[in-house]
């Protein structure tokens, strides 16, 4: 990658997250501590607000905003590939918003392009032995996002239903489904959680306890 790519991909990098440390930016790009530091300070050289918290990491100063940024054909081609999957394993509301986007990103193309990706697009079926559509989804995404406490009907592998308050602290996805990680107050303890089980939902807009793991030290935890 020129440095001039790197340096906008790095930008963009910085602007997507609230912070990002040394190491994230090591693994992201490939590329050495002191490369980083060169590429932080030429950016900063070139009037982009950048700062940093000890704690935290480097952050961009709030009211900065790089330009949107072109995508080559093979990125929105890309994108395609994901969307088979995105109308399988995410709801009704996630997959609206992911094909707007998507159409978005089409639109940007002068027809002899587009037509490429509307091939591509008519020529990819993702084929998923799975009769399960997710429900939920969405809630769950702002209850993490906003850290807010969630009141479920679950239903155990024994069928068994139970109500249940819990804090959710992120959201995984594995064995073709999407799972809920939440302290769970009624066994006062961590628990997960398959979306495909619970039958009701609805957000407290009340906030979880501030000293509830994050999801990586969770995993960090139970591996």
């Amino acid at each position: 990658m020129k440095r001039l790519e790197r340096l906008t991909s790095l930008l963009s990098f910085l602007q997507s997250r609230r912070f990002s440390n040394i190491q994230e930016i090591e693994h992201k790009f490939q590329i050495s501590e002191r490369t980083i530091y060169r590429d932080l300070k030429a950016l900063d050289e070139a009037g982009v607000p950048i700062s940093f918290d000890r704690d935290n990491g480097y952050f961009i100063l709030e009211g900065y905003f790089l330009p949107p940024l072109a995508f080559t054909l093979e990125e929105a081609k890309s994108f395609i590939f994901i969307e088979q999957l995105a109308e399988k394993y995410t709801d009704e509301e996630t997959y609206r918003n992911f094909s707007s986007a998507l159409e978005k990103i089409k639109n940007k193309f002068k027809d002899h392009l587009l037509q490429d990706i509307e091939l591509l697009q008519s020529s990819v079926k993702a084929y998923i032995d799975k009769d399960y559509t997710p429900k939920y989804l969405q809630i769950v995404e702002q209850a993490v996002s906003h850290k807010n406490v969630l009141k479920i009907t679950y239903q155990d592998a024994n069928g068994n239903k139970s109500k249940r308050i819990i804090e959710p602290i992120g959201i995984t996805f594995y064995s073709q489904t999407w799972h809920i990680i939440a302290f769970c107050q009624l066994r006062n303890d961590y628990r997960d959680f398959s979306i495909s089980r619970v039958s009701e939902i609805q957000n407290t807009n009340e906030f979880i306890q501030e000293d509830r793991l994050d999801l990586a030290d969770y995993i960090k935890k139970i591996t």
